[in-house]
């Protein structure tokens, strides 16, 4: 599908593996240019080798944690030298624990709005204004764990519905410079190496059973069909779209 996005410049954050790695393959197969961005640097040179020998000086990548404002401040200079400009970000990055403390700790809380909201608030308010001199748009990834109580960490759902609000908050005040916000809410995504993929390696059958029992669909989602949405919403395809909340969930969240 033709996006129009040929020569576009956006920035995923997040973007070593997973759901913000097939982002930037999705637009990068579109004729974009892309940052990549991640903290784990052999990990993310990896995947920029790969990437490079395939679409060349359309892919570039930046090891760095997005909270930091020094991080930012070298995107912004990569993308000034060598794209001249900025039509979009991919607020992808965000962490789970694997041992949570009781649900009311002010610790665990904390540490999820850190790694989930502030990390993308930061990220996007350092970029709006880059963003709103193209008339761009901004992609917001929460979770399904947003709107509905699926057994989460409070800590985590909270940072997630943060983000909720923050995007409809920024969709409502940069409409009127044709900036475009929206959000997609992922469910349960697999991929290798992913939080699903290692509980399944490690009980199958109680994995499986649980996506039988909770995902009307009866399967795990995949990056791919994630990316592909987000794609759609950089896009000019989507244009009429702002302050959306996109579930992509096979059902859970109906049941």
């Amino acid at each position: 599908m033709n996006l129009n996005l040929t020569n576009k410049t956006f920035i995923i954050s997040g973007s070593s593996k997973g759901i913000g790695l097939k982002i930037a393959e999705i637009l990068l197969a579109e004729g974009a240019n892309i940052l990549i961005t991640g903290r784990n640097k052999n990990r993310l040179r990896k995947e920029y080798n790969r990437l490079n020998s395939k679409f060349g000086s359309k892919v570039y990548y930046l090891t760095g944690n997005i909270i930091v404002y020094s991080t930012l401040q070298k995107m912004k200079k990569i993308i000034k030298k060598k794209w001249k400009k900025l039509d979009g970000i991919v607020a992808n990055a965000g962490l789970v624990k694997n041992k949570n403390t009781y649900f009311s700790s002010e610790k665990d809380f904390l540490w999820f709005q850190k790694h989930n909201f502030m990390t993308s608030f930061r990220f996007v308010n350092y970029f709006i204004n880059e963003i709103k001199k193209n008339k761009g748009s901004v992609v917001f990834i929460s979770s399904i764990a947003s709107i509905k109580d699926l057994g989460a960490p409070l800590g985590y759902a909270s940072s997630k519905l943060s983000l909720n609000f923050y995007s409809k908050f920024l969709a409502k005040k940069y409409a009127k410079f044709s900036v475009r916000v929206n959000n997609v809410l992922p469910g349960n995504i697999i991929y290798e190496g992913g939080n699903w993929d290692k509980k399944r390696r490690k009980n199958p059958k109680k994995i499986e059973n649980f996506i039988k029992q909770n995902v009307p669909l009866e399967r795990f989602g995949n990056s791919e069909e994630i990316a592909n949405i987000v794609a759609f919403l950089l896009s000019s395809k989507s244009s009429f779209i702002t302050g959306a909340e996109i579930i992509v969930d096979g059902g859970q969240t109906i049941k």
